[in-house]
């Protein structure tokens, strides 16, 4: 019964879970490890959204929730895509559980004109194929 209802309180989490750093009026950058973003290149990224855009007033929501299987093991992420002032982005926060609590283990920022090719894309991608090779 236990199982049952930890799966059902994921499954819950998962269709309206909203991180609640996301309601904030200024970008939730200290959610996001120092060494991720520098892994990432995204300095210049996180002074822009936390500093020089009105957070507060952006447009958008979360879009999409997915998981993905690698050599490394399994990771969930939760994209974000925002209209604001300063830029229009998509955030990509990557998690090691499904119910995606606690800091991420990842994390990207995309551009929203790039290319269909954005890793972000290519990931959902190599998923999209996994299922359809487990489903034959």
């Amino acid at each position: 019964m236990n199982k049952l209802k930890n799966t059902l309180a994921t499954i819950l989490f998962f269709t309206t879970g909203i991180m609640v750093s996301q309601n904030t009026d200024t970008f939730p950058g200290y959610e996001i490890d120092s060494a991720i973003i520098a892994k990432r290149g995204l300095e210049d990224k996180i002074k822009m959204l936390q500093n020089d855009c009105d957070w507060a007033n952006r447009v958008g929501k979360k879009i999409d929730l997915f998981w993905l299987q690698t050599t490394e093991g399994n990771y969930f992420g939760k994209v974000y895509e925002y209209f604001l002032d300063c830029d229009n982005v998509r955030l990509i926060y990557w998690y090691d559980n499904p119910a995606c609590t606690g800091l991420p283990v990842d994390f990207m920022v995309e551009d929203l004109e790039e290319e269909i090719q954005t890793s972000y894309h290519q990931r959902k991608s190599t998923l999209k194929i996994k299922r359809n090779i487990s489903n034959t």
